[in-house]
């Protein structure tokens, strides 16, 4: 899986590249024609340029959204099949989805929707589930004293599967209003949102971003296995712990905001590894910019192409997901862990 310099580097200039065109041209798509000159013919834009609100107010937010979604799974996807040196690793491995989507439909069967503090109280109760799934797995591994990759991962299946029954009894009672907006929400979708929401998930994204960075050294060591790292001198325990628990904060931000989309931090590791290796230097600026250009095109497809009504972005990367990694197991039938 070794690659050359000039091949990382390139495979990273070419994302950067799709990263900026994705970045630019995806809001200029869409079922409402966008003109490029009129967007920009006057700053700040006035409120009677049509074009203009619809690119900066609607689209744009929008797409700088699934940007930072996307890319910030994608990372965690790279950090979970490292650290777990399990192909089939990704950002819900540790209950993320689980716990997010019972917070979700709680608010919801409570009837919990308003903003507080600018922040829909759906979203608050999305992302302190994701929060109690992360400490629930983290206090299990604690009574068995073991933080090691294996007890982490099984942690994460059972309290995955857990949050999982307690959505679908609040499914089960729930009438008829609150059961449709519960499937909307577990879908996935990038609605419209506000550029406050934006502003504070990049900052949240930025700063993970930059920690995981930090341990490329390690997350390279760590996948070749725990026993290597541990004679190189990394502090296995200390590394796994920082890494998993950053990718899942990431993934939690995103997660109640968006709600689970899937396949995103499956797929695009997949793709970058059997590209360039395992060198996390590289995968992981590799796997931002990928991962927030596949979201981006995605949503581009899934709110322009399927009219008169907006197809969940959720439902899209599903029906991209299974062929794509079908075709990786194909095409690399010997590829069987990280």
């Amino acid at each position: 899986m070794n690659r050359t310099a000039s091949t990382k580097i390139f495979v990273l200039l070419l994302t950067l590249i799709l990263f900026g065109l994705a970045l630019v041209g995806c809001p200029l798509v869409g079922p409402t024609t966008v003109s490029w000159a009129k967007v920009f013919q006057a700053w700040p834009p006035s409120p009677a340029n049509r074009d203009a609100q619809i690119f900066f107010t609607v689209r744009l937010p929008r797409n700088l959204l699934a940007a930072l979604g996307g890319g910030a799974m994608a990372c965690a996807g790279l950090v979970f099949q490292a650290v777990l040196r399990n192909p089939l690793a990704c950002p819900f491995t540790l209950g993320v989805a689980g716990g997010s989507s019972f917070g979700a439909v709680a608010a919801i069967l409570l009837g919990l929707t308003a903003l507080s503090h600018g922040y829909s109280l759906l979203t608050l109760f999305a992302f302190l589930g994701a929060l109690l799934s992360l400490f629930l797995v983290y206090s299990l591994a604690s009574l068995l004293r073991s933080f090691s990759a294996l007890t982490l991962l099984l942690a994460g299946v059972a309290i995955n599967y857990f949050f999982n029954a307690l959505v679908l009894l609040a499914y089960y009672v729930a009438d008829f209003t609150q059961a449709y907006a519960m499937i909307h929400w577990m879908i996935g979708s990038l609605d419209v949102i506000e550029w406050a929401s934006v502003a504070k998930l990049s900052v949240g994204i930025g700063a993970g971003f930059l920690a995981l960075l930090a341990l490329a050294r390690e997350l390279n060591l760590l996948s070749a296995g725990e026993e290597l790292a541990q004679v190189k001198g990394v502090p296995t325990t200390r590394v796994i712990v920082a890494s998993l628990l950053v990718a899942s904060l990431m993934t939690s931000a995103v997660v109640a905001l968006t709600g689970p989309i899937a396949f995103v931090g499956l797929i695009i590791p997949h793709i970058y590894r059997l590209w360039i290796g395992n060198d996390h230097r590289f995968l992981l600026p590799c796997g931002a910019w990928g991962g927030g250009a596949f979201l981006m095109v995605c949503d581009t497809v899934a709110r322009s192409f399927f009219g008169p009504t907006e197809v969940p972005v959720g439902v899209l990367t599903a029906l991209l997901g299974v062929p794509v990694l079908l075709w990786l197991l194909f095409r690399r039938r010997t590829y069987l862990a990280v």
